[in-house]
């Protein structure tokens, strides 16, 4: 079992150490015809972008062979010269509606198609055949997005090179308001809560592994011993199980915090609530995180799916019986002690939590725990909302946590990825950096400096403003800077 890096929440990992990580189709390797050509099985096309792209840039300004049902609206293409033969030819060949009606010269589309397919390129042919299988919808929506076929009023189709991505922040913001995005999905990592001053568990010298006191924990000597090793055992479902107080004392200032809002939402989570106010395109946030952050947000909780649970809520790990967060948070105050000593009004031992339900002392914020299950929520929420993703989010995370990483390949062929990271991540997952790429954004930088660049750029800094008190310190006085930049201007 892993961890997101900080409070980023908690993955399952399998008996033999490994993440718990499936990349589907995407690693299968293609089948082979009679004639040795490799096809591109539904799966593989739809997780890799780069197909569509090495099949329409044929030789030279080749055109792909005359198909039905290649055009928008149902349309079919009658016929797609090569350039060459649009240059010379005097005749007009039309778009027809799909029904194999005649051109306006009163000859069908076979008339001239030897002319055409005599220079039409293999790629082009396999190109045309995959626009009538079941990933047509896909490929003909990412051509028609890239206007990679220039289609005249004469309806021939010229395949050109593939456009590069949107620049950050600009191109990107135009996309955002263009009718070609229309469902963004929104996933986050630890990075988008660290300008809150929220503690995390891995930095050096502060973080909770290295500051864990077993000692002081309510547990036997071996159990102790145990999570002096391994301090990810005090976050263990099996050592919750046998007993819950360690867990609970090494989570009390963070429950109690949480209640009481001791750390307020950043400019990342409030640019991810303008994605749903003012754009209303937010489908889904899909948060790694455990701190509940975002529900100070005007964010609907049914666009928000905690992949690892959260702080902000409890229930009983057994029965699973939800309990009220405040009633929750008045007896951890009174039951669990202060392993930190800051609180006098601490009780000096540990007793467990009660489920009022089962009578199981399993009460605990529902967050999930090493060899924990995921949340049925998440995979019921994936199957929804990728399909139709046309831009996937990536902030603040390292993608190295399963199952929540799988985003990155599920979502069509057709979607964008915008990488709002401080570091590149996500090669082994099938994200491209540079040149070669044809979907990925990369906007380095922290996810609060990336969020106000895009934020500024789709004009919602007034926006911010109104909610500047509201902020941490740090988000509050980079975004005082870049006011101060604009009135300057």
């Amino acid at each position: 079992n892993r961890e997101e890096e900080g409070e980023g929440g908690l993955a399952s990992m399998n008996d033999n150490g490994m993440e718990n990580m499936d990349l589907g189709e995407a690693t299968k390797p293609a089948a082979v015809d009679n004639d040795g050509d490799k096809k591109q099985s539904g799966h593989s096309i739809s997780k890799r972008k780069s197909q569509p792209k090495k099949l329409i840039e044929g030789q030279g300004e080749t055109a792909l062979l005359s198909s039905p049902n290649v055009g928008e609206g149902g349309q079919s293409v009658e016929k797609c010269a090569t350039q060459d033969d649009q240059d010379d030819s005097s005749s007009e060949d039309s778009v027809g509606s799909g029904d194999g009606s005649e051109n306006e010269s009163g000859d069908e589309n076979s008339s001239n198609s030897s002319g055409s397919s005599s220079g039409s390129s293999h790629e082009g042919a396999i190109l045309a055949n995959l626009l009538q299988g079941e990933q047509g919808e896909a490929i003909r929506a990412y051509i028609n997005r890239h206007e990679s076929f220039n289609t005249s009023d004469m309806g021939q189709c010229v395949p050109m090179h593939m456009p590069a991505p949107p620049t950050f922040p600009n191109e990107m913001a135009d996309f955002l308001r263009s009718p070609l995005c229309q469902s963004i999905c929104v996933l986050a990592g630890a990075g988008m809560s660290v300008s809150s001053g929220i503690p995390d568990f891995r930095s050096a010298g502060v973080g909770l592994y290295d500051t864990i006191r077993p000692e002081l924990l309510t547990a036997t000597e071996l159990e102790q011993a145990i999570i002096e090793d391994d301090p990810t055992v005090a976050l263990d479902k099996g050592m919750f199980l046998r007993n819950p107080l360690p867990m609970l004392e090494l989570k009390r200032d963070f429950i109690l915090g949480t209640q009481t809002k001791k750390w307020k939402a950043t400019l990342a989570h409030r640019f991810v609530e303008l994605l749903h106010t003012k754009l209303g395109k937010l489908t889904r946030l899909y948060t790694q995180n455990i701190d509940g952050l975002e529900l100070q947000t005007s964010i609907p909780k049914e666009k928000i799916v905690n992949v690892h649970g959260s702080m902000g809520a409890a229930a009983c790990e057994l029965c699973e019986a939800e309990v009220d967060f405040d009633e929750f948070c008045d007896k951890i105050s009174s039951n669990i002690k202060d392993i930190t000593g800051r609180d006098e009004n601490a009780p000096a031992t540990s007793t467990p939590i009660t489920c009022e339900a089962c009578g199981n002392p399993t009460v605990k914020p529902t967050i999930v725990l090493f060899r924990g299950a995921m949340p049925q929520q998440f995979h019921r929420r994936v199957a929804e909302d990728l399909p139709e993703c046309d831009l996937l989010i990536i902030m603040g995370t390292s993608l190295q946590v399963a199952p929540a990483n799988s985003l990155v390949y599920r979502i069509p062929p057709t979607a964008l990825r915008m990488v709002m990271n401080n570091e590149k991540v996500g090669r082994r997952l099938g994200i491209v950096y540079g040149e070669e790429s044809v979907r990925d954004v990369f906007a380095h930088g922290h996810s609060d400096e990336t969020c106000l660049d895009l934020a500024d750029q789709m004009g919602w800094l007034p926006d911010l403003a109104e909610i500047i008190d509201e902020l941490p310190e740090s988000s509050a006085t980079l975004l005082r800077h870049r006011l101060e930049q604009r009135e300057e201007e």
